[in-house]
């Protein structure tokens, strides 16, 4: 609740008289028997408290809010671009010539940067580079030094770095043309086990800050936070880790004597952003915040002349792969559309969003359009570029900054009480505390507290994902030979090996050998769990000639049973069962002769309570008579009825992978079939 304003700008409301927030709770309270508090709060993962309502003296408490600022906190310089970001779009596609048609594509309709993804080791896609002349395909027609390139992830990146150099050579184009990023992060590459040692990845990644002098518009000192959001982090632990990672890479580079102005002048953090619209506007500004803390720290130990500020910090957004869904794709859509307003109203610098069905399979012109689009839509129609750090003044948003950035504070000196990020990955502090979170964020989704529409909760019933899964994501890297590791794992030692013909993935193969002691952080959608239930039935479908057969059955009053009824197809639906749906029965008899005909599988009657202890027993005579065998649900929970021939009950407190996977067993389903 925000006070009338009768200052510079009048009254909004001048008809209704200005009411203090005391006067307001204290109605509130009399009329409800409850204040305002107790029933409108609630606890997050990232537990953070927000009060129920907030006014403008709230801003009073909210640390980083000067009362005499001429300008919002988080502001660049008044003469700066009001919002501005760069729209970068992922290149993906294994086929070199694909990629390069993408990337022609992507910036003739208003791509202003590429972001190239190799092709990992996972189920990911990404680009299948080998050689320079593969890198020299997917660019052709890119005017080097118009486009924005950012270089890979992680291990990726050096190779990247190499290749792109062999490229630069043939079209005789500087490395000082060029802008963009390198994505090394050490740290994070370490935490995922893509790098084996310590002093190999750093010293990787100092070398190619102090290559990209030459190219003062390339950020080649990156801090990569997906690797923590992506294992199910909260937002407090990923900006934990990620100010833990910062503090690894400051304090082992300027060891090496590489210079704190250079580092910094060369920084970029990539952010994931999720769905939680609100907590991810205010965790980018929150990082905003706490990164020049941790920078001041360094500067006062070395004495460095360095002056950085919370307009300075350089954010590359990506929205977060973890909530992404293979079932009901085009939802991932309105997800990006979500994540890709809070990265720009949270101040992002660069945006990449990959396609709605990258889970799916590689790349196509329709799914890199609709994330390019999505972008220009939010600068070009909804206009976010005009307003400067527009989440200014929000008591919400302003108070949850705050309460971010303190709690993530706290636990990155905890962190480093601990003796920094490597030491807590390496003894598996790290790894438990995200996999807490990690068990909290998917029993909210099996308990469908956090519903993913067309997977948890409005499933399409014909739809089938587990042949749009079974595609190659174009990694050489199974067949590329076993190589030793490179002599000197320099960039000098990668630009050699690639001269002397060695391929990028036997390159990266190299790079990765060996190992660091660091359980790595897994990458998972939340989605995952649920989404295995619904590939085993599809599995289960194609070798018996369809999946189970349900039938629900809508006997007795109106509502009940048209409630119950939806609510069965809702929850039964998720394991992609094939339901038929009656509009009602008229008795069991005409129920059972529909499970007859129909070799129901299943039978799920949908009434209310006080019917079932009728209509059960009646319902297992009927299909006794005919000699038809099927399980018997209940729309409904077991300790509101009197019910005693139910083979089971769905209602709000099922869990959904309890419920469906001890169906799918009783069905003949092999449950221990990830499918």
């Amino acid at each position: 609740m925000a006070e009338t304003d009768t200052g510079t700008h009048g009254g909004l409301f001048p008809e209704f008289a200005s009411v203090d927030p005391k006067t307001w709770a204290e109605k509130v309270e009399s009329e409800t028997g409850q204040s305002p508090t107790d029933f409108l709060s609630g606890s997050s993962l990232e537990g953070v408290t927000i009060p129920a309502y907030l006014h403008r003296n709230a801003l009073d408490d909210v640390a980083h809010i000067a009362p005499d600022a001429d300008r919002p906190p988080l502001c660049d310089a008044a003469d700066a671009p009001a919002n501005a970001w760069t729209l970068c779009q992922p290149l993906a596609h294994p086929d070199p010539e694909t990629a390069n048609e993408h990337a022609r594509t992507a910036l003739e309709h208003g791509a202003e940067a590429l972001a190239l993804r190799v092709a990992p080791a996972s189920n990911d896609s990404g680009l299948t580079l080998r050689t320079a002349d593969d890198l020299a395909t997917v660019l052709d027609g890119v005017d080097l030094s118009e486009t924005g390139l950012h270089l890979g992830d992680r291990i990726a990146a050096p190779g990247l770095f190499g290749l792109l150099q062999e490229v630069l050579s043939q079209r005789s184009v500087s490395l000082s043309a060029l802008h963009g990023s390198i994505g090394v992060d050490p740290v994070a590459a370490l935490a995922a086990g893509t790098s084996p040692a310590p002093d190999r990845a750093f010293a990787v990644a100092d070398e190619l800050v102090q290559a990209s002098r030459d190219a003062p518009r390339i950020r080649a000192a990156s801090i990569d936070a997906r690797v923590y959001h992506d294992a199910g982090a909260s937002a407090v632990q990923e900006l934990a880790a990620t100010l833990g990672a910062l503090t690894e890479r400051l304090a082992r580079s300027t060891d090496r004597d590489v210079p704190l102005p250079a580092l910094l002048e060369s920084l970029q953090v990539t952010v994931p952003v999720s769905t939680r619209y609100f907590v991810e506007i205010a965790k980018l500004r929150a990082l905003r915040l706490l990164v020049p803390q941790v920078v001041e720290a360094f500067a006062d130990a070395s004495n460095a002349a360095v002056d950085v500020g919370p307009a300075d910090l350089h954010i590359f957004a990506e929205p977060s792969r973890r909530t992404e869904t293979v079932y009901a794709p085009y939802v991932n859509m309105l997800r990006a559309t979500t994540e890709a307003m809070a990265a720009v109203l949270g101040g992002c610098d660069a945006l990449s969003i990959p396609p709605y069905d990258a889970a799916l399979h590689p790349p196509d012109a329709f799914g890199l359009r609709i994330a390019r689009n999505t972008q220009l839509i939010l600068e070009q129609e909804s206009r976010f570029d005009q307003v400067s750090d527009p989440a200014a003044g929000s008591y919400y948003i302003e108070t949850l900054t705050d309460r971010l950035a303190q709690r993530a504070w706290t636990r990155f000196q905890e962190i480093e009480a601990e003796g920094g990020l490597l030491n807590v990955l390496r003894d598996g502090t790290l790894q438990e505390q995200i996999a807490e979170t990690r068990r909290e964020r998917r029993a909210a989704v099996d308990e469908r507290e956090h519903v993913l529409v067309g997977t948890t909760h409005y499933p399409s019933l014909d739809e089938q994902r587990r042949d749009d899964l079974a595609h190659s994501d174009g990694t050489p890297s199974s067949n590329a030979p076993p190589v030793a590791p490179l002599p000197s794992p320099t960039l000098d030692a990668i630009q050699a090996a690639l001269r002397d013909g060695t391929t990028l993935p036997a390159i990266l193969a190299s790079l990765q050998s060996g190992s660091t002691g660091i359980a790595p952080l897994p990458r998972i959608r939340v989605a995952e769990t649920i989404e295995a239930i619904r590939l085993r039935t599809e599995a289960f479908a194609e070798q018996h000639d369809g999946p189970p057969q349900v039938l629900l059955a809508p006997l007795g009053p109106p509502a009940a049973r048209s409630a119950r009824a939806t609510f069965a197809r809702n929850v039964l639906g998720v394991a992609g069962f094939a339901i038929e749906e009656p509009l009602k029965f008229e008795s069991v008899e005409a129920a059972a002769a529909a499970a007859t005909e129909q070799a129901a599988d299943v039978v799920v009657l949908c009434s209310s309570n006080d019917q079932y202890a009728t209509l059960a027993p009646s319902l297992a005579a009927a299909l006794a008579d005919r000699g038809h065998d099927a399980l018997i649900g209940i729309a409904g929970s077991p300790d509101d009825t009197d019910v005693d021939p139910a083979d089971f009950f769905v209602h709000q407190g099922s869990p959904l992978r309890e419920i469906l996977t001890s169906l799918q067993e009783r069905l003949g389903i092999d449950v221990t079939n990830e499918a």
